[in-house]
């Protein structure tokens, strides 16, 4: 029997509008269809999608430093936790993690869906020259963002398994039963969203990427500082990101392609070889401005504070020193790679007769203000774009892309890497999963290195089906990477 999952939601309420993006405002709620009877209206339903998608649900917490960075083993201290494996058990101790990440989502998709079609049904209303494509390729591309993440969390391991069942994909507003499909049925899918997505965009973005409150390209504020919001280069990003998951020949080389685009965008985003940004600011093609993240920080644990750890440590979460010292290199090539320079980006106290470490990335004293980076939760991340092609290129050009990462975080020239013959090949002397290729292995410490607290190294682990990793508590955590589906399928997507 084919399961169904009935999502319903109702747009009341909650939205706020904003005059400029960054500077955000409670409006009074108003229901449904009034929200799109002018062209205010729709700014203001657009940017709610945003703000929900900042919620502690998801990414301003368990689908960045939160959950998803616990079950990629990146936390030896982590509140709450009693017994390392419990962080697998999806039907108990995490269900209502798992089922509010569910829900959370979907309610957000299902009002995209509303708003896609008051946007064609009203599109009169829109009279801003370029406002309805731009509004268009948001949506969609948006919708096409959260069905791919939720996708690589219940989805099974698509690189095994592409005709599983995976998820439904939903793209109309109603109460209409929507089967799950196979993982291949979303995936394309989601590469139809992105390349109507990417048409609308590229012809009529704004391109308005500056990183300060002068100089702005745009004199409309709805238009500003475009990696807030889902962009031309994000649509492109998220393509190879797509393109790199499906995994045959013909979609890595489109994953190369699409890559290499939004690296040759150097106007807009750069390598952040200063090091001068935590979050490393310059290299955002999409992120979240999240309100008030100081404050949701503190109410989620003493995860990214400037002192030391002092009294309560169960509340921190925290990386022991010596597996910092390993994830790192410490010891050898990452003596110099500032990703791991302590004094700026990690915190040393002493807890339970243990030295730790605590990540300082999110760390909000540490910005001046939202254009320099303060509030801002990154999603997608130049150096991806460089980890794509090493991936899904050439041994050369992976080697290549790997190389001006690495020397762009102090790795000195001389531990370049080289792909000998049997880059390709096995590494058979990897303790964790020795039928994971010498290519596979780099990129893997790579994006250990560079995504800590930021939820993508599970979703590589799982790419890959890797048997186990670094510090994880499961000799073999395969039969733990897809989530199982919510038990009450018949969920509301407002959540109540």
């Amino acid at each position: 029997m084919k399961k169904y999952v009935l999502i319903i939601a109702l747009i009341v309420g909650g939205l706020t509008a904003c005059s400029d993006w960054l500077d955000v405002q409670p409006k009074t709620s108003i229901k449904g269809k009034d929200l799109f009877s002018s062209e205010s209206g729709f700014k203001d339903v657009l940017t709610g999608f945003y703000l929900s998608m900042g919620s502690t649900e998801i990414y301003a917490k368990e689908m960045t430093y939160g959950y998803l960075d616990l079950l990629a083993g990146n936390y030896d201290n982590y509140p709450g936790e009693v017994n390392a494996t419990d962080r697998y058990d999806y039907e108990s101790t995490y269900a209502g993690t798992k089922d509010a990440i569910y829900s959370k989502m979907y309610n957000i998709i299902a009002n995209i869906n509303n708003f896609l079609r008051y946007l064609d049904e009203n599109r009169s209303v829109i009279t801003t020259e370029n406002y309805y494509e731009v509004m268009k390729g948001e949506a969609l591309g948006l919708r096409a963002f959260l069905h791919f993440d939720l996708l690589r969390l219940f989805g099974p391991v698509y690189s095994v398994n592409p005709q599983g069942q995976a998820i439904p994909y939903r793209t109309t507003f109603d109460n209409e039963a929507t089967p799950v499909l196979s993982a291949e049925e979303v995936v394309n899918l989601v590469l139809d969203d992105l390349h109507e997505a990417d048409t609308l965009l590229e012809k009529h973005d704004s391109y308005d990427f500056v990183r300060s409150s002068f100089g702005n390209a745009s004199d409309d504020p709805f238009l500003r500082m475009r990696m807030l919001r889902m962009n031309t280069y994000a649509v492109k990003a998220m393509l190879a990101r797509v393109y790199c998951y499906k995994g045959d020949d013909a979609s890595k080389a489109e994953a190369v392609r699409y890559a290499q685009t939004v690296i040759d965008a150097d106007e807009y985003f750069a390598l952040d070889e200063g090091h001068s940004y935590l979050n490393r600011w310059p290299e955002h093609i999409f992120s979240l401005n999240i309100d008030d993240f100081a404050s949701i920080l503190d109410a989620q644990y003493r995860t990214i504070l400037s002192q030391n750890v002092q009294n309560s440590e169960a509340d921190f979460i925290m990386r022991t020193q010596s597996n910092f010292v390993l994830q790192y290199e410490r010891g050898g090539i990452g003596l110099t790679d500032w990703r791991a320079n302590i004094e700026a980006f990690l915190n040393t106290g002493n807890a339970f007769s243990t030295e730790y470490v605590i990540c300082q990335k999110y760390n909000q004293n540490s910005y001046e203000d939202a254009y320099r980076g303060k509030d801002i939760v990154p999603l997608i991340r130049l150096p991806e774009m460089y980890y794509i092609i090493a991936e899904c290129g050439t041994p050369e050009e992976s080697a290549s892309a790997l190389n001006v990462v690495r020397e762009s975080r102090g790795i000195a020239y001389a531990n370049a890497i080289q792909p000998a013959a049997n880059y390709d090949q096995p590494k058979t002397d990897f303790q964790y999963d020795n039928t994971q290729t010498t290519r596979t292995y780099e990129v893997m410490k790579e994006y250990q290195k560079e995504y800590f607290s930021e939820g993508q190294l599970w979703f590589f682990y799982k790419r890959h089906n890797f048997r186990t990793f670094f510090t994880c508590p499961l000799n073999d955590v395969r039969s733990s990477y897809q989530w199982p589906l919510p038990d009450n399928e018949t969920l509301f997507g407002n959540n109540n």
